[in-house]
C-alpha cells in the first residue's frame, strides 16, 4: 500500500531494483525513440503510459494508435506487465504510369514492473480507438510467473 493515496506508480520508488528497471525501460525507450530510425525501414516507438494505482486495483492505459488489435501482446511475468506490439502500413500511388509503394513497420516493447502482487485471474485487457486499457486486481504476494492475457473488444 502506498504512503501516499493519490500517487501513482509512475513516481513511487520503494523498491530500488524497480527504480532501476524503470530508468532503464526509460533510456531504451529514448533511444529508440530517438534513434531507431536511421537508416532502417524499421522504427521502434514507445507507447505514452498512464498509471493509475488504487488500494486494491491498478489501471494502465497505452496509446498504441494504428495498431490492430491482432498485432498487440499483453503478459504478466515475474510481476512485470509486458506490453508489446508492431503496427505495419502499406501505402502505394499509381498516377500516370507510374507507380510507387511505401511500407512502415515499427514495434514496441514495455516492461511495466508491478511494487504489488497481482491477481493473474482478474487482469483483463481491452483495445478500443487506438488506447489499450489493462486492468488488474493486487492480492497478496504468491508464486505466480506468467500468464498471456487476451485482449477484448470494446
Amino acid at each position: 500500500m502506498s504512503l501516499f493515496k493519490n500517487q501513482s506508480l509512475a513516481t513511487r520508488v520503494t523498491n530500488p531494483v524497480s527504480l532501476w528497471q524503470r530508468e532503464m525501460n526509460n533510456l531504451f525507450d529514448r533511444f529508440g525513440r530517438d534513434f531507431g530510425s536511421v537508416g532502417t525501414d524499421i522504427t521502434e516507438f514507445s507507447p505514452k503510459l498512464e498509471i493509475k494505482e488504487k488500494e486494491k486495483h491498478y489501471t494502465i492505459c497505452a496509446e498504441v494508435p494504428g495498431i490492430k488489435e491482432s498485432d498487440i501482446s499483453v503478459s504478466l511475468q515475474d510481476n512485470n506487465l509486458i506490453l508489446e506490439g508492431e503496427r505495419k502500413t502499406e501505402t502505394s500511388k499509381e498516377d500516370e504510369g507510374f507507380f510507387s509503394s511505401e511500407f512502415s513497420y515499427g514495434s514496441f516493447y514495455r516492461c511495466i514492473p508491478l511494487d504489488e502482487e497481482v491477481n493473474p485471474d482478474s487482469v483483463k485487457a481491452s483495445y478500443k480507438d487506438g488506447i489499450l486499457t489493462v486492468e488488474m486486481d493486487k492480492v497478496k504476494a504468491s508464486n505466480h510467473k506468467t500468464k498471456k492475457i487476451p485482449i477484448m473488444k470494446s
